[in-house]
């Protein structure tokens, strides 16, 4: 896949905290992250585990059967993974029927054109296809049971025209669904080849912490449980760590105190907050985004100075579209 790598000038200006006043009222959309377009893929997990209370996803068995169904029938237009031949007769069998099993399918495949207006704080996406992945275990030869995962079949939408909610032919599929985008991948890095990965963290943390964007609890929204900029900072990283020594000619203590700055390095991911639409007819998907968050990783040391890996997300904050989550 060739890297696109012209950026737009303004890109230095993301989320710059001066956004909110020159704003002017029904501005028109400006997408300021990669020139044209940024495009990403990543994986969704679709059944959500109830450790993970803080995640929402749609009812994927009701989705999943009305796809397989649909495809059968013919009545949406099934491609071969990564390619734009159409599945025949005795693909569909085999990858529907021969091969099909519900709790083999676990998670989409996305692969999407994401758009950021950076002084309207409104983001953009469109899903240009999904794909299903299948895991299953497979028997080898030389090893037994192998733990597999491949990619059964693509529904493309790239080019239909970007839809909105006011579309008729889309209806709510399920609000404020709840999940993360990673912002790494060592096994597959063209997945994020399209995106400035270094420059939307920074851009997503100097928003966050200029204090003109609200910001709230992102696993107690229901409640919208407000966090200040000082806690904002603080669950980024930012704090002060004081040491008691001792001074040896003296026996006296003293004390030394580091200041810790955010480290954007731990900023590995994104959450988000969506509604989803679908349209019955061809199963294209539409996320209307409603929320953005950053997903931290690092190490914690607990009271034994023992040190642990610990992936939390900080806050949320909703785009000015939805503000309030609504």
């Amino acid at each position: 896949m060739k890297k696109i790598c012209v950026f737009l000038a303004c890109i230095s200006l993301l989320f710059s905290c001066s956004d909110k006043e020159k704003t002017p009222k029904n501005a028109e959309f400006t997408n300021n992250l990669i020139a044209p377009k940024s495009s990403i893929t990543y994986e969704q997990e679709m059944l959500v585990p109830e450790e993970y209370f803080f995640f929402k996803s749609i009812d994927f068995t009701n989705f999943l059967r009305k796809l397989k169904q649909k495809s059968l029938n013919k009545q949406v237009t099934t491609y071969i993974p990564f390619s734009d031949i159409i599945c025949n007769d005795e693909d569909l069998q085999t990858k529907f029927l021969d091969e099909f099993s519900e709790n083999e399918f676990k998670t989409l495949l996305f692969s999407e054109e994401w758009a950021l207006d950076t002084a309207q704080f409104i983001m953009k996406k469109k899903v240009n296809s999904y794909s299903l992945v299948r895991q299953y275990v497979r028997q080898s030869e030389y090893v037994g049971a192998v733990q597999t995962k491949s990619i059964v079949a693509k529904y493309d939408f790239s080019k239909s025209s970007m839809p909105t909610i006011n579309d008729k032919m889309f209806t709510l599929l399920a609000e404020n669904v709840a999940y993360e985008v990673p912002l790494t991948n060592e096994n597959n890095p063209e997945f994020l080849e399209d995106m400035h990965v270094k420059q939307v963290v920074k851009t997503i943390v100097e928003k966050a912490t200029c204090g003109n964007v609200d910001c709230y609890s992102f696993a107690y929204r229901d409640t919208l449980i407000p966090r200040s900029l000082e806690e904002v900072k603080i669950s980024l990283g930012k704090e002060t760590i004081c040491y008691d020594t001792e001074i040896d000619e003296t026996y006296e203590t003293d004390t030394l105190c580091i200041d810790k700055e955010i480290d954007l390095k731990e900023i590995t991911g994104l959450a988000f907050i969506e509604d989803w639409y679908i349209n019955d007819s061809t199963m294209e998907i539409l996320k209307e985004v409603k929320a953005i968050a950053p997903v931290r990783t690092y190490y914690h040391n607990s009271d034994d100075t023992q040190s642990e890996l610990v992936k939390s997300i900080p806050f949320v904050m909703y785009l000015k579209n939805h503000d309030k989550g609504k």
